[in-house]
């Protein structure tokens, strides 16, 4: 018998109630054993793999170890390893019935889309992926009634009562032209960029991301040309190179060649992408999707991912200022 098969399911279990509840007495309660027996089965593991997980106390308290802390957030992975594998077997059921039914804003990168329908089409062959697009709200609200079980967007929410896992940053940078002076800078300051950089977000397709966008031009005493919101991003490269204003963009978009991009001196703001579903709903095909996307887009919360240009044509997106922080 190997010593890996000594751990079993129920000592994580019962190892974890422990660690929850501070005492051996309240952790036998919980997972309905008789004291003894519990204290027993976790001196047997420590004693098998010669670690001590806990500080034994008065009157059965117990608290955990250096060791004990970093097994205990392992035991909460594989409990939660296990949830997925019975989730797993829910899904199959789920997809059977009926599509998953996917929404997206306009706002969301078309890469986003593509690799969440990529992703369950590929945890589940014979599934089938229904998408819709429509505004933001109209989006949340949808979600939030059942009528969609999740939904691409950007942030902010404006919604409460539902859950958002990020998926893609990407960073906001300033289109200019190549032969504009400020060209020659490798940043630009709020002062170059008042009065002249104009911003196409538009309020009615996504209204919480076009006020935060105003309130961080604000903060960095920017007075921006708010302009038409039905510009695309051809209509906006044509404005920047006649010199009529500087823009707002994505750091990845696909230029003409008499235009290129600047960061902001001394901020990071960045067009957050998130899914969205109703917390009660995170079980069967969607956990299973939601862990798969953690896996195809790993940098969602750590910093701005990199991405391959798209095709020019794709509008400025509004992006979420709770990224906002110091260069």
């Amino acid at each position: 018998m190997s010593i890996y098969d000594h751990l079993e399911f129920r000592h994580l279990k019962y190892i974890m109630a422990v660690a929850e509840e501070g005492s051996f007495t309240r952790a036998a309660e919980r997972v309905h054993v008789v004291q003894s027996n519990l204290s027993k089965q976790i001196n047997e593991i420590e004693d098998l793999y010669g670690v001590r997980l806990f500080k034994r106390g008065n009157r059965g308290g117990a608290t955990l170890t250096e060791a004990g802390q970093s097994f205990y957030n392992f035991a909460r992975q594989l409990d939660e390893l296990r949830e997925e594998a019975v989730n797993s077997l829910q899904a199959v059921q789920q997809i059977s019935s009926r599509p998953f039914r996917l929404g997206f804003s306009q706002y969301v990168e078309h890469l986003v889309l593509q690799t969440v329908s990529r992703a369950y089409r590929e945890l589940f062959p014979k599934g089938e992926v229904v998408a819709e697009g429509d505004d933001t709200d109209v989006l949340l609200r949808r979600v939030q009634s059942g009528d969609l079980d999740a939904a691409l967007v950007t942030l902010p929410l404006s919604f409460e009562g539902l859950c958002a896992q990020p998926v893609m940053h990407e960073r906001m940078v300033v289109l200019l032209c190549k032969d504009d002076a400020l060209a020659d800078k490798e940043e630009l300051s709020a002062e170059d960029l008042d009065n002249r950089l104009a911003i196409f977000s538009d309020p009615r397709h996504h209204p919480s991301a076009h006020t935060r966008l105003l309130e961080m031009l604000e903060g960095q005493a920017i007075h921006p040309k708010v302009m038409a919101a039905n510009f695309n991003f051809e209509h906006i490269q044509y404005m920047v190179s006649e010199h009529m204003c500087m823009a707002l963009i994505r750091e990845n978009e696909v230029l003409r060649d008499s235009l290129t991009t600047r960061p902001i001196k001394g901020v990071s703001w960045t067009i957050d992408s998130a899914i969205v579903y109703r917390p009660t709903d995170k079980r069967g095909a969607l956990s299973l999707l939601l862990r798969d996307l953690t896996r195809r887009f790993p940098m969602a919360d750590a910093k701005p991912r990199k991405k391959p240009p798209q095709q020019a044509g794709t509008e400025v997106l509004p992006f979420d200022a709770s990224k906002k922080k110091a260069s």
